[in-house]
Parts: structure tokens; sequence; C-alpha cells
């Protein structure tokens, strides 16, 4: 994505954070080299820029949580911490070792690991009463991704993002970070991968772990997420089509240059099929449309792929416990 810009709420977040501690916006930016100039019209920074910004605030605040946390987080503590578990033999072995590194420092994020049968999930843990527009979890969720990334040598693909907060109002920018559904509302703060990366072996060392830490983690802060998984390419393909236009298994694995049989397989492995993925894109247009529109439940069933009225309030009820109609009076449409 050689065109990505880092948005506005991405810099205006931790700024606010180190102001309330007494840190002048203009200071800071001003010994990051960040002018007027610098900014483009609708206020994103380029990625070198972002990076040195956050490089400045941590180094001026001596505070990698930005001041959005209770305690400081002294800077170079993510740097002591690679150093800790850069010897791990496994990926699970090394974020175990990260919480026990953690767990010394009072008021420090954690991260754990619940496992299930196909996936497991990084619960990430901390304190938000100073993190009100949730930049500090944002930022915990794209390192951790990143890094666990870096760490075996290949791009973890990210199958889930829960966030225990409602959805921002940049809400549509997580599509770049994370590049796969993100759930609002949910019980904690978590990335859900396939179990296999953290059964991986850590294949970096300590030479290529201080070159790393050389422009990281400011630098992945300033980056789209890498790492689409297939189950979030197929995603991004059903919602660029109308619901009458998306092709069956065999005409997506084709549009992606693999075998029907290697799509179902690498689905599989993501923990879900084809026709849950395109179930989930038509009930996401389906809501949108009943609240944001004035379509008649019958033009709403068209638009999204069903050739009879019934069979779409059928599957709706069936997602979501709801008709489309109840569903439509209770959350309103314009």
């Amino acid at each position: 994505m050689a065109s990505f810009s880092v948005p506005a709420p991405f810099i205006d977040a931790p700024l606010k954070g180190v102001e309330r501690h007494g840190y002048a916006r203009d200071a800071i930016l001003r010994e990051a080299g960040i002018g007027p100039d610098s900014f483009n019209r609708d206020g994103s920074l380029a990625p070198e820029s972002y990076a040195r910004l956050m490089l400045t605030i941590w180094r001026q605040t001596n505070d990698e949580a930005m001041g959005l946390n209770p305690e400081p987080v002294v800077f170079r503590t993510f740097a002591m911490m690679g150093r800790s578990i850069i010897t791990c033999a496994t990926l699970e072995h090394a974020i175990r070792r990260a919480s026990s590194f953690y767990r010394l420092q009072p008021h420090s994020p954690q991260i754990t690991i619940e496992k299930g049968e196909h996936r497991a999930r990084l619960i990430i843990t901390h304190e938000t009463d100073f993190d009100p527009d949730h930049f500090l979890s944002e930022s915990l969720l794209v390192i951790w991704h990143r890094f666990c990334s870096w760490l075996i040598g290949r791009g973890i693909p990210l199958l889930k993002v829960e966030c225990p907060y409602t959805a921002p109002r940049h809400a549509d920018l997580y599509d770049d970070l994370f590049a796969t559904p993100v759930n609002f509302n949910c019980d904690s703060l978590s990335l859900t991968i396939p179990l296999q990366a953290i059964h991986a072996p850590v294949v970096q060392s300590a030479t290529s772990l201080e070159e790393f830490l050389g422009h990281s983690p400011a630098d992945i802060l300033a980056r789209p997420n890498p790492h689409e998984s297939i189950s979030a390419k197929v995603r991004h393909r059903l919602m660029s089509m109308a619901g009458s236009d998306m092709p069956d298994l065999a005409g997506m694995a084709d549009a992606l240059s693999l075998s029907g049989a290697t799509l179902r397989r690498r689905l599989r492995q993501e923990g879900t099929t084809y026709q849950t993925i395109k179930d989930s894109v038509r009930l996401m247009e389906a809501k949108r449309l009943l609240t944001g529109s004035e379509l008649s439940v019958a033009d709403i069933a068209v638009t999204t792929g069903f050739s009879e009225t019934s069979a779409f309030t059928r599957a709706f009820s069936r997602w979501t416990g709801d008709s489309p109609a109840h569903f439509r009076r209770r959350n309103g449409s314009r």
C-alpha cells in the first residue's frame, strides 16, 4: 500500500495523552521535525514522519505508554522484554515469558493465551481509564501482532480482533490496521490467530533483534497490516460485490488463483468456511441497509443475493434471532 498515510485520529490521540502530562504538542512535533507542511490536507502523516513522532514521544516523555496508562512504561522497556524472550523455542513460550516480564512492572499491559481446537486467542489486558480514545488498545493489538509475526519469520493471519469498547468514529480505519473483521463491545481486547502459529519456532536471533529494535516498534505502528489472512481476502472480495454477484466457492478459488480444495482447506485451517464468510458479509450489508436506507425488505433481499423475501427473512432470523422488520424498528432507519 504505497500511498498509505497515518490518519489524523492516530496522530491526535498520543499527542493528547502527553499533553495531559504537561508536554506541549508543538514542542513534541518540532522535536520530531514535523511542521505544518508535513501534514497532508486531511491531517494525515507519511509513515516515516509518524514513526519519528512516536519515537520522539517515547524519548521525550520516557513513557512507551504515551501518558495513556496509570503509570509510565519506561522507554526501552519493550527492548528489554525483547531481549528476555529472544532465546525462547516457540512463540507460545515467548509470549508467556513476555507476560512474566511485564508482571514485574505494576500497571503494565499483560498478554495471556487462550487455546482452542484450531485457534488461539491472545488476550491483552490494560487499565483503560487514561485511554479515552482507545489508542493504547489499538497500539497494543498492532504491536503484538506484528512482533509475533516477526518472531516466527512469517506473517500470522488475523482471524478475528475483539475490542471491549464501542466502535470509534474512525472504526473504518481498522481495515488497514488489521485486514480482518473487528468486533466491538466484546468482553476483552484480543487477537485470534491459527493455533499452529503459537507452536511455530522462534527463528530470530539476538543480532536480528537489535536490528529490529533500531526502527521498531515505532515503525510498525506506522504501517498497515501486511499479513492478510485468506479469510480476510475472501471477505474483502465479497464486500466489493453485489449479493447476487457473489461467486460460489469454485469461482472464488479461481479468482484467488487457488483450487477449490486448497481454498476450502486453508479456510478450515483458519477455523471458518466459505459459506460462513459469505453469510457474514450478507448480514453486514443487510444490517447496513435496514438501518441506513429506505429500501424495502424485499429490495434488501434482492440486493443481498436472495431470490425470495421469505428466504432472506428466514436467513436473517437464523443469523440474528430477529426478523428484518423488527430489527429495523429497534435500530431505526434514516
